[in-house]
């Protein structure tokens, strides 16, 4: 049985979780407390509170903020029923990717009792279309400090809020994907990018690698934009890279090999998208080069490959199949080539969105938008 690793965030996704968290807490931070309200502790529902929900059969981590809404001269009292505030959920991209997501929410509360009533009113930033926004209502008990509630839909079914320390009792694991001890260790099943120059190297007689997709190893929630090679081609464009073409796999008369020519200049990506049946697709480059294998860390296959040589090097795709299914699959290996590192003659923002939009799609014929 093969225990995945705790997901590793990307550095993307780390500066965005930090903005969405910076947002709620910045927005929605506690208000200093005037003498009078000092004595009720009425105001401490305005601190950042933490908990998980339960909806659409998921459980999402969250923080909420709220804050009383400002009186006619712009003042907030603490004592106002009405308030507005903001809840920062959590949702997996991918085995690697953590991401979060921010909606608004307005409502009231009664100071003696602590029932508070909040309705979702906007989200805040982007956002997956297929999440949703919910309400909630519940108690705050000002002086433990203590939450209790329920969603306000037939969608979920479940709120737990973080007691003072801020902890909540783990979840039952739920089992994962089960992959042998030696595949565990290749590197195209890592969560994290591999040099494999070495591991390439005819003499070392290592096998070629398996087309593994990332979502096969998805943890429980996770919510995805598009196919594999739709979040492919955002992620890369994002990242500033703009495609330069594509390669398409010939298979032999038994399909059982297939070879593709293709080209490396400085450093570029190349993308290796499968349709149809990939189960048992093996692949290799045949090339002299520095290479690195992005493993379970991009939705799709990807190598970087590094010339070593003034000018490029020409090199060769093999790939073949274990399987002997007809037709054999469309394979498509795409080269992305980086629009950074040029120092001053970086392009500016509108000239990688016009270099990107006027690029080849970077995907096979079957899976363009």
């Amino acid at each position: 049985m093969w225990v995945r690793p705790a997901p590793a965030l990307c550095a993307a996704n780390v500066l965005r979780l930090a903005f969405a968290l910076c947002l709620t807490l910045a927005f929605f931070s506690p208000i200093a407390e005037p003498t009078s309200a000092q004595e009720n502790h009425s105001n401490r529902i305005f601190g950042t509170m933490t908990g998980r929900f339960h909806c659409d059969g998921e459980w999402r981590d969250f923080q909420m903020g709220l804050r009383p809404v400002a009186g006619p001269l712009g003042i907030a009292d603490d004592d106002e029923p009405s308030v507005t505030g903001g809840i920062t959920f959590y949702f997996h991209r991918s085995v690697t990717s953590l991401d979060g997501a921010t909606y608004l929410l307005t409502g009231t509360r009664d100071v003696k009792t602590g029932r508070f009533h909040l309705e979702p009113k906007e989200w805040s930033g982007p956002h997956p279309a297929s999440l949703a926004m919910y309400g909630m209502e519940g108690t705050f008990d000002a002086e433990t400090r203590k939450a209790t509630g329920k969603m306000l839909s037939d969608r979920c079914d479940a709120l737990e809020f973080a007691g003072p320390d801020g902890k909540l009792p783990p979840l039952p694991a739920k089992p994962g994907p089960v992959i042998s001890a030696a595949d565990a260790k290749r590197p195209e099943m890592q969560v994290r990018p591999s040099n494999v120059t070495n591991y390439l190297d005819v003499a070392a007689y290592n096998p070629d690698f398996e087309f593994v997709e990332t979502r096969t190893f998805d943890p429980p929630g996770t919510v995805h934009d598009g196919e594999p090679i739709d979040e492919m081609v955002e992620r890369l464009k994002s990242e500033k890279w703009v495609c330069g073409g594509s390669q398409h796999i010939t298979w032999d008369a038994g399909a059982a090999k297939g070879t593709a020519p293709d080209r490396v200049g400085v450093t570029e990506r190349y993308v290796v998208e499968c349709v149809g049946d990939c189960k048992g697709v093996l692949y290799r480059p045949w090339i002299g080069a520095n290479v690195t294998h992005f493993g379970l860390s991009y939705p799709l296959p990807m190598m970087q490959i590094k010339s070593i040589w003034f000018g490029g090097t020409s090199f060769s795709w093999r790939f073949s199949r274990t399987s002997k299914t007809q037709p054999p699959p469309e394979i498509y290996v795409h080269r992305w080539t980086p629009l950074f590192g040029f120092g001053p003659l970086d392009p500016v923002p509108a000239e990688i969105t016009r270099r990107q939009a006027a690029a080849p799609p970077c995907r096979s014929p079957r899976t363009k938008n």
